[in-house]
């Protein structure tokens, strides 16, 4: 096991194999509360975006933007 620091500067755990393939990924490390915030983060900018342009009856695949 390893030790290292989160940003927030919480101590998180991890063992060299699952520490290797998250920075062969480009993930950074975080405690389970910054990942837990982030998440939280992603969900509610999907929702924000995909329920202010509600799709109605007459709109055609086209209208959604990219």
């Amino acid at each position: 096991m390893m030790k290292i620091y989160c940003a927030c500067g919480r101590i998180v755990d991890l063992d060299i194999r699952e520490m290797k393939i998250k920075l062969s990924l480009n993930k950074d490390i975080e405690c389970t509360a910054c990942r837990n915030a982030r998440i939280s983060r992603d969900i509610d900018c999907l929702n924000g975006f995909f329920n202010e342009g509600e799709i109605t009856e007459g709109d055609s695949v086209s209208d959604i933007p990219a």
